[in-house]
């Protein structure tokens, strides 16, 4: 987490204040372990499915998607993290064409400036604070970013959004905020100081870096390559290069949220860009196509 500022503006509505006010009170990192301890639990098949379906029901869940019905997944925790269909994600993409590493909306896209990236309209964010390297800021400046939302509703499980060789995993434990509109809006560095999970990728494109954003009762995050799993009792910052050299194509599983979050892409390339037809707020697909070089 570094030594990143945290401040925080009060909303203007009262129903807004409320929440901030009781958000900050609330032990978030201790919570959320323990809504992921519960959400692991096994209750009776019968039990266990009208859980799961209720939730699905409660989130707006597409079931139509799902790999199996609600009643097969054992934990709230195995539903919620479940694989969609296989066919459900189609792309066609070129060999230095970027696309969305997750299912949600795109939340904001664009130039990473004087070590800065968006994090909401009039909120900014500093990318050597939110990788916690100044190496790796420098890096990155003057490239771009992309960022995508993934709401309750949605696929929990993170892609790799260009085919690469892995050149780094870094672990920064952090806060727990939420990262829902609310939050983004009215916490500065937001992204900075909660929960992190790092992936840097050699590409046809240069480097990049999948970072994978904690939040409130995202009870832990986990890589598909590695036995890493965040969020734990003892928390330690971690940088290894134990996975380096490992290929992983587009679109590829690359990680995973115990429910959802925000994953930040940075593109080192200043040639890259975006494409004409995204723009923020719209849904994205895993495999939809965001820009290239």
């Amino acid at each position: 987490m570094g030594n990143t500022f945290l401040k925080i503006d009060t909303p203007k509505k009262w129903s807004d204040r409320a929440k901030m006010a009781g958000l900050q009170l609330l032990p978030k990192n201790a919570v959320s372990r323990a809504f992921g301890a519960v959400s692991d639990i096994s209750l009776p098949r019968p039990i266990q499915g009208a859980v799961n379906h209720g939730f699905a029901l409660y989130a707006g869940i597409d079931l139509s998607e799902s790999e199996e019905a609600p009643k097969e997944y054992r934990s709230l925790n195995a539903f919620f993290t479940r694989r969609l269909r296989e066919g459900i994600h189609k792309f066609e993409l070129g060999p230095k064409e970027l696309c969305s590493t997750a299912d949600g909306r795109l939340s904001e896209f664009g130039p990473i400036q004087k070590g800065t990236l968006i994090q909401a309209k009039g909120r900014h964010f500093n990318v050597r604070e939110f990788l916690d390297s100044g190496r790796e800021a420098k890096i990155f400046d003057g490239g771009s970013f992309v960022t995508v939302y993934l709401s309750p509703k949605d696929y929990h499980r993170v892609h790799v959004p260009i085919a690469g060789t892995i050149d780094g995993v870094s672990y920064i434990p952090g806060h727990l905020f939420p990262v829902n509109p609310l939050a983004v809006g009215h916490i500065d560095n937001l992204f900075a100081v909660n929960e992190r999970l790092i992936v840097y990728l050699k590409t046809k494109i240069g480097r990049i870096a999948v970072v994978m954003v904690g939040a409130t009762c995202v009870g832990r995050m986990s890589l598909s390559f590695a036995d890493l799993k965040t969020n734990q009792s003892f928390r330690k910052r971690l940088d290894t290069d134990a996975y380096n050299g490992q290929t992983l194509e587009t679109c590829a599983e690359l990680g995973m949220f115990n429910l959802g979050s925000t994953v930040v892409v940075l593109i080192e390339n200043p040639k890259y860009k975006f494409s004409s037809d995204i723009s923020s707020g719209q849904k994205t697909r895993i495999g939809m196509p965001f820009g290239k070089v």
